[in-house]
């Protein structure tokens, strides 16, 4: 973006999506409604020192209300990526003292936000604000990366369908990981498509890491999962199909949303909270 602009992607009464480059340096500070935290964005990458309203400094995940006043202490590439929860997905960025120090306002939310959206946010800020589970590699252009919830069976494994259902037949190594990323189990799976019965023995609900590796060694497939109770399964699947659904439409009006990300802290925050339906 161009120094001193902020690149704000909204869409219009008709649902058509438009990205606009909008000055926001010589808007005056004005005093905002009343307003539920509930509706506040979220800090999603934060680069520099930036300030809310000139009071308060800004870390990752913290609440952004509409209407905020930003400003940046730094004057060499300070950026902000702000995400609201009406899917707007806002880039801050200055470059030079005097507008960094000028700031952006955060514009008005466009419609008021789903209870979907609602609880996605708030799932996702609390995951956000838990201890980092561990640092991993990113996935190659290759690799499909995907999450899933799946039902623990009576025995304590799981269906590898419910996780590997987008996987082609083939020879495969899977590598099993805990959320830390400390392995469990590594072995060869002969696969035979959606359709396949085979399955994977697991040691408790919670959330693990799947990849699955190609005959020549190439990764194919990053999975995050939730194995979860037979009793809590069906809701769990259910809210998890709404984020989905929420996901999918922000990013189609907003084109880069770090859906894989979102959902990954989606199921996490699920994790941590088994038992609050």
């Amino acid at each position: 973006t161009i120094s001193g602009f902020a690149e704000v992607k909204l869409f219009d009464q008709d649902r058509k999506m438009r990205l606009l480059s909008i000055c926001l340096l010589a808007l005056p500070l004005i005093a905002t409604s009343a307003q539920s935290q509930s509706e506040d964005g979220i800090a999603w990458e934060v680069r520099g020192v930036w300030m809310v309203n000139r009071t308060q400094v800004v870390h990752r995940s913290d609440g952004i209300a509409p209407g905020s006043l930003l400003t940046s202490g730094d004057s060499t590439n300070a950026s902000m990526l702000v995400l609201l929860p009406d899917g707007q997905r806002l880039l801050f960025e200055c470059h030079d003292a005097y507008t960094c120090a000028q700031g952006f306002r955060v514009p008005a939310l466009i419609s008021k936000p789903e209870d979907d959206a609602i609880e996605l946010f708030e799932t996702v800020r609390a995951a956000m604000r838990q201890p980092e589970s561990s640092t991993t590699l990113l996935p190659s252009p290759t690799t499909t990366e995907t999450e899933a919830i799946v039902a623990l069976q009576a025995d304590g494994s799981i269906l590898l369908r419910q996780a590997l259902g987008g996987l082609p037949p083939g020879q495969y190594k899977m590598a099993v990981l805990d959320d830390s990323g400390q392995p469990l189990s590594e072995r060869p799976l002969n696969w035979a498509g959606a359709h396949d019965n085979a399955q994977l023995p697991l040691s408790h609900a919670g959330i693990y890491r799947l990849r699955l590796f190609g005959s020549l060694g190439g990764e194919r497939m990053r999975v995050l999962l939730l194995a979860e109770s037979s009793e809590l399964y069906s809701s769990r699947q259910k809210e998890f199909a709404a984020a989905q659904k929420v996901l999918k439409e922000w990013n189609e009006s907003f084109p880069g949303w770090p859906v894989h990300e979102w959902l990954q802290l989606y199921l996490r925050g699920l994790a941590q909270e088994p038992r609050r339906k």
